[in-house]
């Protein structure tokens, strides 16, 4: 770690404890009156709530979740005031379990890094501290749930905190692995936005029930439908989870055949996420790409070993063969709904942009722009490997490959996009760092 991120990590994770004890003092504290009780059940509750927010996610997709713990931090803010919310979800981080999608694996305080738990708890604090600020300015009363008067406060206060939340966040990825500001904070603002529309009136409706007779038991109740629905997404969506890997394990078999082509389709899927943030692709069609990017070679698994492996110039007929791969590729595919959007993107990454490629030789812009994308990140990853005829070649030659064929083998915006990459670094990152943007 980079000693400019560990002074950052060191200052975030002071400022957001202070904001975490902070809160805790003026919650506990600042009443003189000895706690009811009746305000003692309310706690226990709400922690309890806020513990099964945290720890139960909705799946939205596997790479994108509906953080709960918005839906009781809101209630709670409106019911107890910001310093309660800081206090509530500071006393919960330790306590929190998030299992993942495949049922495999759990994240706990025991078997996470204490610097990224540190950091995550702290990161938390401090939007939620920044932005009660804000929902006090704006006349968010505690205790006041009447509409209209409660959800400018309510939304404001949800809006502010997820976007302090993602900038401490990227600063982080900045200054560890220099990633880029923009788009990368408008993308993870974006991956965050489900949590405001979802949280929103959820919370609200929350804080209602709380405030009526026999409320607690009845906000009990309202989370079965909440928990029925992140049962039914997370079956739904592990089903499609077992296809991908059905059809990955395929993809890595025949890999798994060259040494020379280990791990193509990993680089291939982040040099092409890589290039497609570049020029400002939405983040569905990035998806998209990344997925074609992962299966794009699948095909080959219907050539010979013979063809596939062979060192020495082919024949016309092997070459026919070889060629013959995105086609078989589609055909493996087009059986699966959920991947229908990318077999076009399969069938056509080794065509060209003027006309020459295989294997209708399309051309220009009757081929979308995420096909000339996923054909640069593939022909890159060729030009800088080692194969059994040659050695790899520099980042530089590739760039210079690239712009010869600008017009020709790709499509001019892309090689002068990759182009730009490669002289600022940014298609030598590691790959690992694809995964930056997950929570740390």
């Amino acid at each position: 770690m980079r000693s400019v991120t560990k002074v950052y990590i060191g200052m975030v994770s002071l400022l957001g404890l202070s904001a975490g004890f902070w809160s805790a003092w003026q919650y506990f504290f600042r009443n003189t009156q000895p706690w009811t009780s009746a305000q003692l059940v309310d706690f226990v509750i709400l922690i309890l709530l806020c513990m099964l927010c945290c720890c139960l996610p909705l799946y939205i997709r596997e790479d994108c979740t509906v953080d709960m713990s918005f839906i009781s931090i809101l209630a709670i803010t409106i019911l107890k005031g910001p310093a309660a919310a800081v206090t509530i979800s500071f006393l919960t981080a330790p306590l929190v379990v998030i299992t993942t999608l495949d049922g495999k694996r759990s994240q706990h305080v025991f078997n996470t890094d204490p610097v990224k738990t540190l950091f995550n708890t702290a990161n938390l604090n401090l939007s939620l501290f920044l932005a009660g600020l804000a929902y006090t300015a704006l006349g968010g009363i505690p205790g006041k749930v009447v509409l209209p008067g409660a959800l400018f406060p309510s939304l404001s206060f949800l809006l502010i905190s997820i976007v302090i939340n993602s900038v401490l966040m990227m600063t982080l990825f900045h200054l560890e692995h220099q990633m880029t500001f923009y788009p990368n904070i408008f993308l993870m603002f974006l991956q965050l936005l489900p949590s405001i529309f979802c949280s929103a009136p959820i919370g609200y409706f929350l804080a209602v029930l709380l405030t009526m007779h026999s409320g607690r038991y009845m906000a009990l109740l309202f989370f079965l439908p909440l928990l029925l629905a992140r049962f039914s997404f997370k079956l739904f969506l592990r089903s499609q989870q077992q296809q991908y890997e059905i059809v990955r394990t395929l993809t890595a078999a025949i890999e798994a055949k060259d040494p020379y082509t280990e791990g193509h389709s990993q680089r291939v899927g982040a040099y092409a996420v890589r290039i497609a943030t570049k020029m400002k692709l939405s983040p569905a069609r990035i998806r998209h790409l990344k997925t074609a990017a992962v299966f794009h070679d699948i095909g080959k698994i219907g050539i010979p070993d013979a063809i596939l492996l062979k060192a020495d110039s082919l024949t016309p007929e092997e070459q026919k063969a070889i060629q013959s791969h995105p086609e078989i590729g589609v055909n493996i595919l087009c059986n699966i709904d959920i991947y229908e959007d990318i077999t076009e993107l399969i069938l056509h990454h080794h065509e060209r942009y003027d006309g020459l490629g295989y294997p209708d030789g399309t051309a220009g812009d009757e081929l979308r722009l995420d096909t000339y994308i996923l054909a640069a990140a593939d022909t890159y990853d060729a030009i800088t490997s080692n194969r059994p005829y040659r050695r790899g070649m520099s980042p530089t030659r590739a760039r210079d490959i690239l712009l010869e064929e600008a017009g020709k083998q790709f499509h001019p915006d892309v090689a002068r996009a990759v182009a730009e990459m490669i002289d600022s670094g940014e298609m030598d990152k590691p790959i690992a760092l694809e995964n930056a943007l997950s929570r740390v």
